[in-house]
């Protein structure tokens, strides 16, 4: 069996282990280039591109992979696996494969196609997130369906840690639509294109969280956004201290009626009033360090009753 690999972001990397290990199974691997990366802005490989090297398969990086059909280092695969890849195919790309391309998406689609389901799923608050494998048509995430899987959102999970975890979930059901379609037993079924919502990309204007809302709603908020770009608070407090900028990671809602203190108000060290319930603060990452449990800040930084997290909007909303 020979498959071409398109990806580029980690969450492909669990499916191109596996398919790594099986048995008669030729794998080579297409990637985005390197890009730069970080405060230096050095040029960094792709998640994918450092595990193909690591598994030592054959790689290749194009800026569009349609602009170059002609030098594919598999130039007749049986079958194309697309996987967080970064470039839309053309029709005549998806022509080279015997069994054409497939790709594993991070919903139970036609729910949340676009740029990020995990992060929508948190956000809208849905109690299941899952994968879906699909074969790839000229339709943004909108081809037939092949298999799929689903997962309970854990009560505090974020979209980081949810994203780990299904790409791990991703897997069996991505192997049984290579063995359907190259054993002829699987047909896909159609989406109902009615039902489809979206999940557009994050942004940094979206790092806000409104604490008069319900505490789900605003654990979700948090979660959904965590750790990228991550919701931002200042940390305003009654004895007159410093104010301290701070991001919310990871939060568990406590649903109840509203608190006497106003939204945004801590009610214990850990605790912080919402417009109905309170979130329990359990990872925050104080402006220039790195990320720690709630337990560690408390140490370093005491929080009293009545101190205050406030958090906005930027000009223009988001």
């Amino acid at each position: 069996m020979k498959i071409l690999f398109l990806a580029s972001g980690a969450f492909a990397i669990a499916s191109l282990k596996a398919l790594h290990g099986r048995p008669n199974t030729e794998l080579s691997v297409i990637t985005q280039p390197d890009k730069p990366s970080g405060r230096g802005r050095k040029l960094m490989p792709t998640p994918v591109a450092l595990a193909a090297a690591d598994l030592g398969l054959p790689l290749s990086k194009f800026p569009s992979v349609n602009d170059h059909l002609g030098d594919l280092p598999m130039p007749a695969p049986d079958l194309c696996v697309v996987i967080a890849f970064g470039q839309k195919l053309s029709d005549a790309f998806l022509q080279i494969a015997r069994h054409g391309a497939i790709n594993l998406h991070g919903s139970l689609l036609p729910k949340f196609r676009g740029a990020a389901p995990i992060q929508w799923s948190i956000l809208s608050g849905d109690a299941v997130a899952g994968v879906t494998v699909i074969r790839v048509n000229a339709l943004m995430d909108g081809g037939d369906i092949l298999t799929s899987a689903s997962t309970p959102i854990g009560e505090s999970e974020t979209a980081g840690e949810l994203h780990d975890r299904l790409a791990v979930v991703g897997v069996t059901p991505l192997l049984h639509a290579i063995d359907g379609l190259m054993g002829g037993t699987l047909v896909g079924l159609p989406q109902d294109h009615a039902l489809a919502t979206k999940a557009p990309k994050l942004s940094k204007a979206m790092a806000w969280v409104d604490f008069s809302q319900d505490a789900v709603s605003v654990s979700c908020r948090i979660r959904a956004l965590s750790p990228w770009p991550a919701c931002r608070a200042r940390l305003i407090r009654k004895s007159g201290r410093p104010p301290l900028n701070i991001n919310l990671l990871k939060v568990a809602a406590r649903q109840g009626d509203a608190p006497a203190a106003p939204p945004g108000t801590f009610v214990s060290p850990t605790e912080v009033a919402c417009g109905t319930g309170t979130i329990s603060l359990l990872v925050v990452q104080p402006e220039h360090r790195n990320a720690m449990a709630m337990g560690d800040f408390i140490n370093g930084h005491a929080i009293e009753t009545g101190d205050q997290l406030i958090s906005a909007p930027p000009a223009g909303g988001g």
